[in-house]
């Protein structure tokens, strides 16, 4: 790998918007430590371990309030991005579909929980839970709107949106920390966050609009459909760790633990913001049938990862050490070795996460959906084989496990269904480099 071939790579659009979309996903890291900060300190452990069960829950239910469109609407914006008449079909039909669905889901959840309160074992995560409801549409019409604009390639866009979003949290819950005000008066500075965004986007994305058509609402619910149960049995992978802690071991727990999370996953912006860019470059090479193409990407994008991975995560550890020491109470430095162990799963989606969505992309919706619903039991059961022996400790190592296996279920996938040999245009792409 010479110095004119790192020329050439950073000349590229594709690297363009990655840079801008990383350092968007890199203020979101910062931004989301900053909260878990914000509230540890003027809340507790015990209100940081609320905050985020409530939080988990809030983004899962807007995961399925949003259906899948949102990767509908990228996709498709993506594969159409010269037709100006289609476009203006995907985002008005898009945006109709999603605006359907999560009302649709908003109501029933605060039903759902307002008349089975047991659902929950806390009241003050019940509580945010349903106050938060009122956001759900509002965010998952955001993201429909948002992912849009990748689909364009519109990167600094979709970057602006994510540095408005969390500029406006931030301040918002600083405001109200600083204001002794209540915990759950947090939902409200998402509610108005979102609100915001909505009429941003919505003015921005003025060109796009064109009528409504019910045949292409139901395209787009049918491809969400099939995408959200992939997506939604993965998020639940994420997410869940959390509640199980918040469930068995208490609030208390659940905060510690999502504190020592949030750094752990805070590093995977990296590859999510490659992904971003990643996708749309993959889907057209892919239906344009330049497959060649999107192997030597693959290669390259690889080796700048692997490249970059352990110093990456060496400045991440003595990051957390530092700002822990000097920010935090002191039970909290002494989760470190929680961090270690998330890391060695963290470093294989570091690696191959910029690669996660290609069965989304090529229409290997059931595979897909078979793929993450063998990791996220994997995870579970890893999970519950190790909490109640081993604490926070246990679940660490139920994560990273389960992430390691996720990488060879994948390559398997890969070269089954799309005939994309991950590990070979990966790992043995540096013979070639």
């Amino acid at each position: 790998m010479n110095i004119s071939s790192i020329q050439n790579f950073f000349e590229k659009k594709f690297v363009s918007d990655s840079l801008f979309a990383i350092a968007a996903h890199i203020f979101v890291g910062i931004s989301g430590l900053i909260i878990n900060s914000m509230v540890g300190i003027y809340y507790s452990a015990e209100g940081l371990g609320i905050f985020s069960q409530g939080f988990s829950i809030y983004l899962l239910l807007s995961l399925l309030g949003n259906c899948g469109i949102m990767i509908s609407a990228q996709k498709h914006a993506s594969q159409y991005s010269s037709d100006d008449e289609t476009l203006s079909q995907i985002f008005s039909n898009t945006v109709a579909a999603t605006a359907m669905v999560s009302f649709s889901i908003a109501v029933c959840t605060y039903y759902l929980f307002s008349l089975n309160p047991g659902i929950l074992n806390s009241d003050e995560v019940l509580t945010f839970v349903l106050l938060i409801c009122s956001a759900i549409p509002l965010f998952a019409l955001n993201k429909t709107m948002n992912n849009f604009m990748v689909g364009l390639r519109f990167m600094k866009v979709y970057s602006a949106i994510r540095l408005v979003r969390w500029t406006l949290i931030v301040f918002g819950i600083l405001f109200i920390s600083i204001d002794n005000a209540t915990i759950l008066t947090i939902p409200e500075v998402f509610f108005f966050t979102e609100l915001s965004l909505f009429f941003l986007l919505v003015i921005y994305c003025r060109p796009f609009w064109g009528k409504i058509n019910l045949s292409q609402i139901q395209l787009h619910l049918s491809f969400g459909v099939k995408n959200v149960l992939a997506s939604f049995v993965d998020e639940i992978g994420i997410r869940m760790p959390i509640l199980i802690i918040g469930y068995i071991s208490g609030n208390i727990e659940a905060g510690l633990f999502a504190y020592v999370l949030s750094f752990a996953r805070s590093i995977l912006l990296i590859p999510q913001a490659i992904q971003k860019s990643f996708n749309p470059v993959f889907t057209k090479h892919w239906f344009n049938n330049e497959h060649q193409k999107n192997e030597l990407n693959i290669g390259k994008v690889f080796r700048y990862n692997a490249i970059s991975i352990l110093p990456a995560f060496i400045l991440l550890y003595l990051f957390y050490m530092g700002y822990t020491f000097y920010i935090m109470p002191p039970e909290y430095l002494l989760l470190h070795p929680l961090l270690g162990i998330l890391m060695i799963g963290m470093g294989t989606i570091y690696l191959f996460g910029p690669f996660a969505t290609f069965l989304i992309m090529t229409d290997n919706l059931n595979t897909n959906l078979f793929r993450v619903s063998i990791s996220t039991l994997l995870h579970f059961g890893f999970i519950f084989l190790f909490i109640h022996d081993y604490g926070n400790t246990g679940v660490a190592a139920a994560i990273s496990i389960s992430m390691i296996i996720n990488i060879f279920i994948m390559d398997y996938l890969y070269k089954r269904d799309i005939n994309i040999h991950l590990f070979k245009n990966t790992f043995f792409s540096f013979r070639n480099g």
